[in-house]
């Protein structure tokens, strides 16, 4: 399905069935299926919203705009053209970025928060300074869409490196996104006009920290979990053991289990 948020098209898929609906945002390089681990076990409970973030799969390429606050406010035009009108939020990474400035935003439309091995560092650090290894994955993966955008060529072209962090996909998933995307990624204007602690402090729902237990290959980590859960006004941590930074791949039937029982709890069915 697509829809046209008025600056751009935004593809998205609507799995499901179910009195509420979860809406799930991928990250960086990622794309609706990204999420395919675990649709299966959501949607037989939910009624899923996944979209293909902007510039990334499906949707709309718009250079120069690749802020956390553009991708929310595609979000936001996304859910208030449904008929539906309050929303239950799972981001992975970016996605979790973006369902924090969302939550913040508009409290009025999320029940739920549910952040996924999010890079809350960026709080404290720009890219280069807080994650060396995220800025040369981010870095290197733009040097090379500047050379080919075929995603054959992207196969042969992708360092073993990187390729075995990521799944097979990555090269289909590259060849669809605007490398301006992963520029705005590394060199942090990303971040512009986002102020990731303000926002804990003003989101008002129960929010799930989801937190990988491989901490060689992950995103959060426990100062950054700590400051959060002070931030937040009702939060749940959990650490997913035999995870890493895609903890809805890693370990999909734990990741449900915990997000089911959780929002069973807070969230009034």
């Amino acid at each position: 399905v697509w829809f046209d948020t008025g600056e751009v098209k935004l593809y998205y898929e609507c799995p499901g069935q179910g009195q509420q609906v979860m809406v799930l945002l991928h990250g960086t390089t990622g794309r609706s299926d990204t999420f395919q681990p675990i649709v299966s076990d959501l949607s037989s409970t939910f009624q899923l919203v996944i979209p293909d973030l902007r510039g990334h799969g499906r949707s709309d390429h718009l250079p120069g705009s690749y802020r956390v606050l553009n991708f929310a406010q595609d979000i936001i035009r996304l859910l208030d053209s449904l008929s539906t009108t309050r929303f239950l939020l799972l981001g992975h990474s970016l996605g979790g970025l973006i369902g924090i400035a969302l939550a913040a935003e508009r409290p009025d439309m999320i029940d739920a928060l549910i952040i996924e091995d999010a890079p809350l560092w960026l709080r404290r650090h720009s890219v280069e300074d807080g994650s060396p290894r995220a800025y040369d994955f981010f870095k290197s993966l733009h040097e090379l869409l500047l050379i080919t955008r075929d995603e054959n060529g992207l196969r042969e072209q992708l360092p073993t490196a990187l390729a075995l962090r990521e799944d097979d996909s990555l090269p289909s998933r590259l060849s669809q996104m605007d490398p301006n995307v992963l520029k705005m990624s590394f060199d942090n204007s990303l971040m512009d006009g986002f102020d990731i602690d303000q926002a804990l402090r003003t989101i008002t729902c129960p929010t799930l920290i989801l937190q990988a237990g491989n901490q060689d290959d992950a995103s959060l980590g426990d100062p950054d979990v700590q400051a959060a859960s002070n931030a937040l006004r009702q939060s749940t941590h959990y650490t997913i053991e035999h995870a890493g930074h895609h903890i809805h791949a890693d370990q999909p039937t734990r990741m449900t289990t915990i997000a089911k029982e959780w929002l069973s709890t807070h969230i009034p069915a």
